[in-house]
Formats: C-alpha cells, structure tokens, sequence
C-alpha cells in the first residue's frame, strides 16, 4: 500500500470512529438543557485533505459565549480563540512547524427549536502564522489568513458541558495577495465548558 492509499484508509477508518462515537452518544438518554453560558477549552487535532499535502494540526482553543441568542433561542454566538501547531511535510532544509493563533466569530445553530444535543455551526475569522508556510508542495505568500470554520457536533453530559464534533477548517488569504493555494483540514474536537 502505498502512502496516499494508506493515508485515505486511515483517514476513511478514523472517520468510521468519529462516526461510531456520535451514534452512540446520540441514543444515549443524557437530559436536555440550555447551551452552557460559560466559557469552554476544547483541543482538536486532525489533518489536511488535499491530496500530495500532509500537514498535521493539533489546537488549543478557548470559546467565549454571548449572552446573546438570535432566531429564538436556535442560534448562539461565541468568539474562539485559539492556538495551533502545524507539522507539515516540508522540503529539506525548510522549516517543517508552524505556530498560528486565530479569533473567530462563531455561530451554532441547534435543532429541534434550540434544545437539541446536536448543532451545526461555523465562522469566519483571522489567524496569524508564525512564519510563512511552505511544504513540497504549497507556498503561502502571507502570514495573515482568514481562517474559515464550519462544523457538527454533540453535546452530551450533565448540562452539556462536554461536546464532540467533527470541523472542516480552511486557512488562506481569499487572494488578497499570490500565491494563495489555501490548506483545508479535517479536525476532531473535544471541548468542556465550566
């Protein structure tokens, strides 16, 4: 098997996890409640999608709710924050890590009229890379990017505090300025809310 190959079927197997997990937290019977007003840390990791690009993310990330709900209750705004090591598959010589921190608007959107587990919520926002990415195979020509965010998700415990989604993030300059080949990721997240 060769390492594309490869890549795809561990990717396609860790997908089946994520898929198992949500499914079993979705027939558990943890009670409904309000989405929690406080703030949460989550950590993510995952990596990019496009194929000849294999760059890894691991994040740290804090989320700090609005007390604002908009479309009756359904939709909920908070700003993440968060910081984010790259490793990616670099030429010999170049750097192969990258540091980014990012703040972004986030909106969730929860079913059944707002008090669903489940939600579905996404953002744009901006990051900063700590030097310029370069890899085999992409060259950023900026260290400012926008940083796009959409994502589904459960939560699940005693007043849902704890919540585990799956998120699509893509970091590029929206041609501001060229090169901007962009760099999509697919990420697990796992977060707790105080």
């Amino acid at each position: 098997m060769d390492n594309t190959s490869g890549r795809a079927h561990g990717m396609a197997r860790g997908f089946q996890a994520v898929a198992v997990v949500l499914w079993g937290l979705a027939c558990s019977g943890y009670a409904r409640a309000a989405e929690p007003t406080g703030p949460s840390v989550y950590l993510e990791g995952g990596q990019t999608v496009q194929q000849g690009s294999d760059t890894r993310m691991v994040t740290i990330g804090l989320r700090l709710p609005v007390q604002r709900t908009f479309w009756d209750g359904r939709v909920t705004l908070a700003w993440d924050l968060y910081l984010s090591d790259w490793k990616a598959d670099a030429l010999p010589g170049v750097r192969s890590q990258f540091s980014q921190i990012g703040l972004v608007p986030m909106f969730r959107y929860r079913f059944d009229a707002g008090q669903s587990p489940w939600f579905v919520e996404g953002g744009v926002g901006v990051s900063y890379l700590d030097e310029s990415y370069q890899t085999a195979n992409k060259s950023f020509s900026t260290q400012w990017n926008f940083s796009d965010h959409l994502g589904v998700g459960r939560s699940f415990g005693v007043e849902r505090r704890q919540e585990l989604g799956l998120y699509v993030k893509h970091v590029s300059n929206a041609g501001l300025r060229r090169p901007n080949p962009g760099e999509t990721f697919v990420l697990l997240r796992y977060a707790y809310a105080f």
